[in-house]
Order: C-alpha cells, then sequence, then structure tokens
C-alpha cells in the first residue's frame, strides 16, 4: 500500500468515537510565559489515561482486534509510555500483552507495565528489544507499533482534534516529537479543520532528531548514536507512514538541547505539574531561539500569538522529580 492509500485510511474522527468515554478529553489550560506577545495554553496530555497521549493510539488498536488476534495477544517495543498504555489497553480489552524495553527505562515505568498484568521482556539496548519483538510478531503475535502504523496515528490524532475543537482561534501548536505519530495524526486533522490560519511545529531533542534528518533526506533514518538523555523521544528512526504526513501536514521542526529540555520541565513541575522530560521538549522549543522569530512579529500584549504546547509524558522517574522542586 503506497503512502496516498494509507493517509487515506486514517479517520481521525472515527478513532474519537471509539476512545469516548475510554480516554479523558484532557484540558487546554493557560499558562503565563514572559514578554506578553504570546498567549498560550498547554494541552495537559500528562494528565490523561496511563498519564501520556499513548492511551490514545493503544485503545484504538486494540479495540479493533479481531478473535484470532485477542488470542494470539499483543506485542509492543517502548521506553516506557506507549508499553503502559499498550498494557493498560490489553489488560481492560481481556488480552494478553508482552512489552520489549531497554534496560534503561524509568523503574517507575517498568513496574507500570507489570502492574498492569503485562509480561515485560528487558533488553541491553532498544535495538535489541526490538529484534526479539519482531520475532515474537513472526509467531503469530499482534504488533502494536508506538507511532508507525494507521491505527496508532489516528488515535493519537484525536488530541489535535480536541485542540481544534477547543481552541480553533490557535495559530500555532507545538508537539513533541518522538517517532512522528502523534504529530502525524494531529497535523492532518487540524489541517482539515483549521486549514491554513494554524502551523504545526515539532520539537525534538538535538541528540535524536528524527523528524528533522527524516524530512532533509526524504526517508525514514536511523540515528546513530543517539545521544540524548530524554527518554521517549528518541526511537531509532520516525515511520515512513509519519514522515508521509509531515511531508504534507507539518510546517516546521525545532531541535533543542537536553539542558533545555530539562529546564523547561522544572519550570513545568515548580508551577504544581507532574512533567517527564519529554512532556517538556515543547515549552523548551517555544522558550528558545529555534523559535520562529518571525512568528512573532508585529505581536503585542494587546493582540498575542496564540499558541498550543502539546504537554505529554506524566510518568516522571520520581528521584529525579524531586529534585526538581
Amino acid at each position: 500500500m503506497d503512502d496516498d492509500t494509507k493517509l487515506a485510511t486514517i479517520d481521525v474522527r472515527a478513532a474519537s468515537r471509539r476512545l469516548q468515554g475510554v480516554v479523558r478529553r484532557t484540558p487546554l489550560e493557560p499558562f503565563e510565559v514572559p514578554g506578553g506577545r504570546i498567549e498560550l495554553r498547554l494541552k495537559l496530555e500528562c494528565t490523561q489515561e496511563t498519564n501520556s497521549f499513548k492511551a490514545r493510539g493503544a485503545w484504538n488498536q486494540l479495540s479493533q482486534l479481531d478473535e484470532s488476534e485477542r488470542a494470539r495477544g499483543v506485542v509492543a517495543t517502548s521506553s516506557g509510555n506507549h508499553g503502559r498504555a499498550v498494557a493498560w489497553a490489553a489488560r481492560r480489552a481481556g488480552v494478553p500483552a508482552t512489552i520489549f524495553m531497554p534496560k534503561n527505562v524509568y523503574p517507575n515505568k517498568l513496574a507500570a507495565c507489570r502492574a498492569e498484568q503485562a509480561e515485560v521482556v528487558l533488553s541491553d539496548t532498544r535495538a535489541e528489544s526490538e529484534a526479539l519483538c519482531a520475532e515474537r510478531v513472526a509467531g503469530g503475535a499482534k504488533l502494536v507499533h508506538p507511532y508507525d502504523a494507521v491505527r496508532t496515528a489516528e488515535g493519537a490524532g484525536t488530541v489535535g482534534l480536541e485542540i481544534g475543537e477547543q481552541w480553533p482561534e490557535v495559530e500555532v501548536v507545538l508537539f513533541p516529537v518522538g517517532g512522528g505519530g502523534l504529530i502525524g495524526g494531529s497535523s492532518m486533522i487540524l489541517d482539515e479543520m483549521l486549514g491554513e490560519s494554524v502551523q504545526v511545529i515539532g520539537v525534538e531533542p538535538e541528540g535524536s532528531p528524527n523528524l528533522t534528518r527524516a524530512l532533509e533526506e526524504s526517508r525514514p533514518v536511523v540515528i546513530d548514536p543517539i545521544t540524548t538523555k530524554v527518554q521517549g523521544l528518541c526511537p531509532l528512526d520516525v515511520g515512513q507512514l509519519n514522515l508521509a504526513l509531515a511531508e504534507r501536514f507539518v510546517d516546521g521542526v525545532m531541535t533543542v538541547s537536553d539542558e533545555e529540555i530539562f529546564a523547561a520541565q522544572k519550570t513545568l513541575v515548580r508551577s504544581g505539574l507532574t512533567v517527564e522530560p519529554a512532556g517538556a521538549a515543547t515549552l523548551a522549543g517555544l522558550l528558545s531561539d529555534a523559535f520562529p522569530e518571525e512568528l512573532l512579529e508585529g505581536r503585542t500584549p494587546a493582540d498575542p500569538l496564540r499558541v498550543v504546547c502539546v504537554v505529554s509524558g506524566g510518568n516522571a522517574d520520581p528521584e529525579q522529580l524531586a529534585s526538581l522542586r
């Protein structure tokens, strides 16, 4: 199936109907930033079921399994949030789940997967986890991909759908980028809803510029070595599906340093939010020199730029979180 055919099958509104009553419609909360030229609202996916947007794609996948797929069980590779979401959705659906994770995963994320009664298989690296997961898929298990799948992208895209409904006057939406499923599905529906009145921009770590490199080379690129310490934003590459979506609907991508991400996390945590580093990437992008200055030209406190930052990832390591308070 070519890219255009795949994109034509993505139905974010249908996914929204499947998710109704299962996942939360998360709030869009005002948040003050210096300067007065920006009116900022935070889309708090850190308050979602399993504390991240990943619950949306996971349930959209699990809710559509046929009986044969349910019997064979599901598998996923994850550094934490996707694994927890798949484990949660699988338990809710009554389907056995196995999650393949690198050993350096936050201990609380590992414990959360096991608390949902999923089998967890640990490996030395993310690449090894991917290989072991592929073996299980070859044996008949159903893969719930964290980002490069139609059902994942359309489930994640419900974040964009909600933003468009909650604040149709928004002009810029910033999404954190790992594998690209969130920004891919969301940019597609925002383009349908709001057209050229909104710009969609991705934010990713300098040490794992997956979407930046993929857009430059017009193909998914394996980042080696990955140098960021921000778990959750460092898959091996972006998927082909999400690259195709980004090429059509994403207006730009910026990279930020780990230091900027951790500083933004501290700002959010001290405001009372429970956010892991990956969840703070968008605020880091907004506050960084990488944010396009031309978007702010002519803006004043009386006519500010209306911006949404998607904050997803509330499964912070307790020790790391405590160090920020």
